[in-house]
């Protein structure tokens, strides 16, 4: 017998369900509290009726609060569309942070068959550990002159020690064979023409060897007979050199080296690539290579700076390198082996010991091995499939080859014996033996940036048979080559399309749980509730006992109909919508048995519908829920929500706290619960999102890829920020954290608009008398705009007005009219908080996007500064680029210049940056926050042009005029930077020194 399919002989329930048992715990509480008055419990009682009519109810309500939990959620389609769940791929996957992270990262693009993150160098320093990759410049650290130089000799003409920076990656990419192009890695083309009716297969070099070469420029240009002129072709050394020139610049020269695969057929090459036609087609095909290369390289940038972890950076793309390795062995085969079979099977192992394969999974077929979510969604997100960290593990580039590791593939081949006198060599591009790498034995040393390509045509495998040695036929190595590339195929990195690359989010059944059956339909005929209505004929002293019983039984009725209505309305608490209740009382209005108007209203009052949902004074929500209860139970809600990822905001209601009692806090703006469940929601609405780019960098180049170039998007004025950036501000609880200007107006106007709206009105502020001190006005009320203590109400004939100012000096005033002091009093608040809402922001500013490159002059403006005196020489003082930001604020506003709250900053900062950053954080005045802020603007611009024209070696006189000028602004505002402090106040020694005290290092002298 199945036991999933049977009843049980004892039904085992729980207590809410168990009508047997809430019956007997409801006598027990009958006889304790009744004994003086019943003296038997007879089931026809109509207290034991009631009882039992009750524990019937109350199993009903145990029964739907039992259902499970995706039923409880669903809507009416039965679908849970919860905001505050997130499904597997979504709160399990975080942005790339390892090494292995980022090669899933780039494999997964389209068009790359591999790609390698190389972080170190193999080189160690004297500790051990891997040096960091060469800068792109270098730099000296110059103790003598407490600077660092672009010199390597100080002026004792000492020796200087070089500034390694860390955090700059290098990053290697494989392409994918393109079925018409050829290998993209390469420049090289193969090409085939007809010759009569013969096909002529040809190998073309071009002069150059990268894509980033200015000549490859050129193919674009070219690749017309009308474009090119004075061609030369020649036979040369056993190939057929080709030259040609650009017809409008004389200036501009190509040369291709066309080898054909069969000498004989030299002639016939240097014939068909006599006229221009033949020559602009492998032009046009070496640009479409080229066109397709670089769409690739794009993505590629693209992706990796929109993964770029904060305060690191990458160093220019490559292709990877390769080294063909040879091998000469001895291989004994048992009788009868197909030595075909064989020979491809011994060169797909050595094949794969060189480069060991890494595929795609589906999401079932990794679950299928046993792996949990856990394991499966560890890392980015992918577009193609799952890649396991140990398949990629074994396909890094190797810094050595194993003798061992070859002999064991082999052996694990069936029909082999035994291998014997095995010896490894390492060929350079000219196809020369490398030194130290020939011929050896046991380990083959390679420098660990190259890929190992197994040279089938250099090595020698020598098959025996009964010791006796024998040579494959030319027929059967064309089979073992036919053999060799089916067995490629099938352990190639196929991308997967269409997949399923989530869990599903259940779906679950919906039930109007709310629906409410009364507990009177359950009474027997002879009490006349429910559908059971009294006779006319009775007399009235029954039926007002039948009314008295109903009222009496409504108590509960309403108990209940409430308890069923929290239960549907479970998904609205669990749900991140902004709600304006937490209890939900069912106002019982129509029977649902009859249709007709429930029979309670014969009992309410006039007023009680109202009463019951809207409450009886302005504090309360409803009848069951004041204010603060509601405040209280959704705050516990989300931080209920908020703990299943390990996050809360218990420090920051303290701090925000602390802050509205300080005397020098918020003045005027006081801490609002309603705003710090704003807060909880929009953190816990982003969380899968702010989690996952959580240690993120902002993306500087911000591009989107179209079909020739990068379409450059606006920074300023959008949301894109750092992930670092976008989860220190959701912990800071400010809201509005694009990329925009913080210091707003920069000219002196006699009236403005403020950034803000007001119940959707936008708010404009205007300076009195403007025709007298126009700009030192102007001045006063931007340095004091946010300051809650210079505004003041009054009152000019019917109307009231706000003003700016030193009471009663009136500097500027808010542009609106009011009827009443309490009228304008609640737009001031208002005010006062959209105000630091708008202005609420910060700057990072990671310094090793601030290193030189090699096109900047020999500056030492271009440097940042260093201590490098005995008092302060350390590593971290010696280098002011690897893994250091700089954080600017405005530190005027009324939350930003509270010390409490400046170190609750200052503590998410440093807290949610990774361990091994250093934070410089800077709470500045207008003047210095309005200058940066330029700086800023102007260098972002510009930075993304010339870093990208940088790589593709298209950097022209222009751009790097332009981002020199920027780039040496940049670097004097930031040394330029001070933090303010708020001020305080030396008191006579009789007075309190409780509201303003002097605090070294946190308060600046104020008056006496």
């Amino acid at each position: 017998m199945n036991p999933t399919y049977y009843i049980p002989s004892e039904r085992i329930l729980k207590p809410s369900q168990d009508y047997e048992l809430l019956r007997k715990e409801g006598l027990k509480y009958v006889e304790k509290l009744g004994n003086k008055l019943w003296t038997d419990y007879n089931a026809h009682d109509p207290g034991i009726t009631i009882l039992e009519a009750l524990s019937f109810m109350i199993t009903e309500l145990g029964y739907r609060t039992d259902f499970d939990i995706k039923d409880l959620l669903a809507d009416k389609k039965g679908q849970i569309r919860n905001q505050s769940f997130f499904t597997a791929r979504d709160i399990m996957t975080n942005a790339p942070l390892t090494e292995l992270d980022y090669r899933k990262l780039l494999i997964d693009i389209e068009g790359v068959s591999n790609a390698w993150y190389l972080a170190t160098r193999k080189e160690t320093d004297l500790y051990g550990y891997n040096l960091p990759h060469k800068a792109e410049k270098n730099i000296y650290i110059n103790v003598l002159e407490d600077k660092l130089s672009f010199t390597s000799k100080d002026k004792h003409n000492k020796l200087l020690e070089p500034l390694s920076v860390r955090g700059l990656s290098k990053i290697k990419i494989e392409l994918e064979e393109d079925p018409v192009l050829g290998d993209l890695n390469t420049t090289e083309l193969e090409f085939a023409f007809l010759n009569g009716e013969k096909w002529v297969q040809v190998k073309i070099t071009p002069d150059f060897s990268s894509w980033n070469d200015p000549k490859a420029l050129l193919l674009s240009k070219m690749d017309k007979p009308t474009k090119i002129k004075n061609k030369k072709v020649e036979i040369k050394d056993n190939a057929v050199t080709i030259t040609v020139v650009r017809t409008t610049q004389v200036n501009d020269i190509l040369k291709f080296t066309v080898q054909p695969f069969n000498p004989g057929e030299i002639n016939e090459v240097k014939e068909h690539f006599s006229t221009e036609k033949p020559i602009c087609e492998i032009i046009t095909l070496l640009k479409n290579k080229k066109e397709k290369s670089d769409r690739i390289f794009r993505t590629v940038q693209q992706r990796l700076h929109q993964n770029r972890n904060l305060t690191e950076d990458f160093l220019c793309l490559e292709t990877i390198g390769t080294v063909e390795v040879s091998f000469c062995v001895d291989v004994e085969l048992a009788s009868e082996t197909d030595s075909v079979e064989v020979m491809a099977q011994i060169q797909m192992a050595i094949e794969k010991v060189l480069n060991p394969p890494v595929r795609f999974y589906t999401l079932s077929q990794l679950m299928e091995q046993g792996l949990n979510s856990t394991e499966i969604f560890l890392g980015p997100k992918l577009e193609h499939g799952f890649l396991k960290d140990e398949e990629l593990k074994k396909a890094q580039l190797p810094k050595c080859i194993h003798a061992s590791d070859i002999i064991a593939a082999l052996m694990e081949i069936k029909g082999v014996v035994s291998v014997e006198n095995l010896l490894m060599t390492a060929y350079n591009d000219l196809g020369q033996p490398i030194a130290g790498s020939t011929n050896q034995k046991w380990c083959l040393q390679l420098s660990g940036e190259e890929k190992p390509i197994f040279s089938g045509e250099r090595s020698k495998i020598l098959l025996f048979q009964k010791n006796i040695p024998f040579l494959l036929s030319e027929n059967n190595q064309m089979l073992v080559d036919q053999k060799v590339q089916q067995l490629k195929a099938q352990i190639q990195n196929y991308k997967l399309y269409s997949t399923q690359d989530d869990l599903p989010v259940p779906s679950g059944q919906f039930y109007q749980l709310d629906e409410y059956y009364s507990i009177q339909e359950e009474f027997p005929i002879t009490y006349g509730l429910g559908k059971n209505q009294l006779s006319d004929k009775v007399p009235e002293k029954r039926k007002a006992q039948v009314k008295q019983l109903k009222a009496y039984l409504h108590f509960y009725d309403q108990v209940l109909a409430d308890f069923f209505s929290q239960l549907y309305h479970a998904k609205n608490i669990f749900d991140l919508k902004p709600i304006q209740q937490t209890y939900y009382p069912n106002y019982l209005s129509i029977d649902p048995k009859t249709g007709e108007d429930f029979y309670g209203k014969e009992i309410y009052g006039d007023d009680f519908q109202n009463k019951l949902l809207l409450g009886e004074t302005e504090f309360d929500i409803s009848l069951e829920e004041t204010r603060s209860v509601f405040y209280d139970r959704r705050n516990r809600v989300l931080d209920h929500l908020m703990a299943r990822f390990s996050e809360s905001f218990n420090d920051y209601v303290f701090m925000m706290y602390r802050v509205s009692q300080d005397a020098g806090g918020l003045g005027e703006l006081s801490f609002q619960p309603q705003d710090l469940i704003n807060d909880k929601e929009a953190f816990i609405k982003d969380y899968a999102e702010t989690s996952y780019k959580r240690g993120l960098g902002i993306d500087y180049l911000y591009a989107e890829i179209t079909q020739n170039a990068f379409d450059f998007q606006d920074f300023w004025d959008t949301d894109h920020r750092g992930g670092y950036e976008r989860r220190a501000a959701r912990l800071l609880g400010i809201n509005n954290i694009g990329l925009r200007d913080i210091v707003t107006e920069t000219e002196v106007q006699a009236q403005w608009t403020l950034p803000l709206t007001i119940d959707n009105e936008s708010v404009v502020c205007k300076i009195v008398q403007p025709a007298t001190d126009l700009e030192e006005k102007w001045k006063w009320a931007q340095q004091n705009l946010l300051n809650p203590t210079v505004y003041f109400s009054h009152k000019q004939g019917s109307k009231f007005y706000i003003y700016l100012g030193i009471k009663p000096k009136k500097i500027a005033t808010i542009d609106k009219t009011f009827t009443s002091s309490r009228q304008a009093s609640e737009f001031l608040y208002k005010l006062m908080q959209a105000l630091n809402e708008a202005y609420e922001n910060f700057y990072c500013l990671e310094h090793i996007l601030l290193r030189p490159f090699p096109h900047l002059d020999n500056d030492t403006e271009d440097l940042l500064t260093v201590c490098l005196k005995d008092d302060c020489k350390d590593e971290a003082n010696n280098d002011p680029y690897s893994f250091k930001a700089t954080i600017v604020l405005p530190g005027y506003l009324s939350r930003f210049k509270n010390i409490t709250f400046r170190r609750y900053a200052e503590q998410i900062f440093r807290q949610e940056a990774p361990a091994h950053v250093l934070l410089k954080i800077c709470w500045v005045n207008s003047k210095d926050m309005e200058e940066f802020q330029i700086a800023y603007k102007n260098w972002l611009e510009s930075y993304r042009i010339f870093r990208l024209r940088y790589c593709s070696k298209t950097l022209i006189k222009k751009d790097y005029i332009n981002f020199t000028k920027y780039h040496k602004i940049l670097l004097a505002k930031l040394k330029q930077l001070n933090t303010i402090y708020p001020e305080g106040n030396l008191y006579d020694c009789q007075l309190s020194e409780t509201n303003n005290p002097i605090i070294l290092g946190s308060t600046s002298l104020g008056t006496l």
